[in-house]
């Protein structure tokens, strides 16, 4: 059989193409996680509705979006105005002006968005794992407890819980990146664990500081917290 001479250019065409096609970027896998970061973050925390949002932008191009420990990797589109962020699921986080924005879940209504700190207002000493702020107040409800931490009249940590019928005290607590731990003077081991993430009081609706556990021996007890002035 004699050979063509029509193969040679056409497979030459065919390697040609597929040589000059772009390469493709990685997209977010199945578990919604984010590519690497590369370029400079903005973190920025809202309050959409009955939700806490952690949001970290990279400019217009890209945000990932943490709700209620799921996170959502969003790219973004163009925007009448403001800056709009979606994922392939049709999940949405579009920014009003510099602390409003509009969360919309698949499946669900639209929150607005209100922003209650940006990163530069980040509980001191927790965002960067150096020692936990000097001075803090923690409580919690059902049942009731607090825990206060180096305030006036009343230093080392001093613990209330079952609404203030057992008290523990412990002069001089170890102190860490995440809270204070150490045995109180009727031997119960004592630790107040703080993540600097809002919380909201259960009690008031108040929007504090950071989130609070505190373990009583082997009780496990959680609420909210804030710094202290000095």
């Amino acid at each position: 059989m004699r050979p063509s001479f029509f193969l040679v250019p056409t497979v030459l065409v065919v390697a040609l193409a597929a040589a000059c096609q772009p390469e493709k970027t990685p997209a977010a896998d199945a578990a919604g996680q984010a590519p690497a970061v590369t370029a400079a973050e903005q973190e920025t925390l809202y309050r959409c509705g009955d939700k806490t949002v952690q949001a970290t932008f990279r400019g217009d191009d890209a945000a990932t979006v943490v709700i209620e420990g799921r996170t959502f990797a969003m790219t973004g589109e163009e925007a009448a105005s403001g800056a709009r962020y979606v994922d392939t699921r049709g999940n949405v986080l579009w920014t009003k002006g510099s602390d409003e924005a509009v969360l919309t879940l698949q499946g669900e209504q639209d929150r607005a968005c209100r922003q209650i700190r940006d990163g530069s207002q980040a509980v001191a000493g927790v965002a960067d794992g150096g020692p936990a702020p000097s001075s803090f107040q923690a409580s919690g409800s059902e049942p009731g407890w607090l825990a206060t931490v180096d305030v006036p009249g009343q230093p080392g940590l001093h613990v209330e819980v079952d609404y203030g019928q057992t008290v523990y005290d412990v002069p001089a607590p170890t102190q860490g990146p995440d809270g204070w731990a150490g045995t109180a003077t009727d031997g119960t081991l004592v630790k107040l664990s703080i993540q600097r993430v809002p919380c909201q009081a259960l009690a008031s609706g108040e929007m504090l500081d950071a989130k609070a556990m505190l373990a009583v021996g082997a009780r496990q007890l959680h609420g909210c917290g804030n710094v202290l002035a000095p």
